[in-house]
């Protein structure tokens, strides 16, 4: 009985040291996906994963399964993880199992930032109608969906957009700015806040440099 027990202590000794051995980590971005894979000693053994956190909230796998040897994660909220993989081989009367565990930071790094109009100043369109004004926004990391609201700052109507919806890494935001009669300048600048990817992720606010569009002489009609 006493021989049993000191050789179950010493597999439990290494079996400790085998899955503290094990212990990896990993980094990503929040909405970034990563395919996770072992390979198992045989097919015919269980496997498992395990993962910390809220499936559908937190992470969410799109491809392979949680009793499969690969998955898919799609990482969707900042935190710190743990994944677990376990192999059981049946014997019998006895399953014995292998973990490997995996400790994963999803780091917070969704950010939008737009830029300056390309032009810093130009003339308006004509004394009526309206002049566009381009800003590009340009988004990192995060879902590929996002949304944001945006402002006009300086205007003596400003012109806003909420809730606006793009798609892709970057959005060209357009101003039409009415052109004024008297032939007077305008100079304002866009500020752009409450942007969010589609897990809910929010990103800072930003702001561009005045651009300025000056105004055109309201010429009266050529008559002969």
């Amino acid at each position: 009985m006493k021989t049993n027990f000191t050789k179950l202590l010493s597999v439990c000794f290494f079996l400790f040291l085998g899955f503290a051995a094990s212990a990896q980590t990993d980094t990503r971005s929040v909405g970034e996906s990563k395919a996770y894979t072992v390979t198992p000693e045989s097919g015919s053994n269980g496997l498992l994963w395990t993962l910390s956190g809220t499936s559908g909230t937190d992470w969410n796998i799109t491809a392979g399964a949680l009793n499969s040897g690969s998955i898919t994660v799609l990482w969707m909220k900042p935190g710190t993880y743990n994944m677990t993989f376990t192999e059981t081989e049946s014997h019998t009367g006895v399953d014995c199992s292998t973990t490997k565990t995996l400790t994963v930071t999803v780091n917070a790094d969704f950010s939008v930032a737009i830029a300056d109009a390309s032009s810093a100043a130009s003339c308006a369109t004509g004394s009526t109608g309206t002049t566009d004004v381009t800003f590009v926004l340009t988004k990192t990391n995060g879902s590929n969906d996002w949304t944001f609201d945006y402002t006009t700052v300086g205007l003596t109507s400003e012109i806003t957009g909420n809730d606006v919806a793009v798609s892709g890494g970057t959005h060209n935001l357009v101003i039409s700015l009415a052109n004024t009669a008297d032939g007077s300048d305008q100079t304002f600048k866009v500020q752009i806040s409450d942007v969010k990817d589609s897990f809910g992720n929010p990103a800072g606010d930003d702001d561009t440099n005045n651009v300025t569009i000056y105004g055109v002489p309201n010429t009266g009609n050529i008559s002969f």
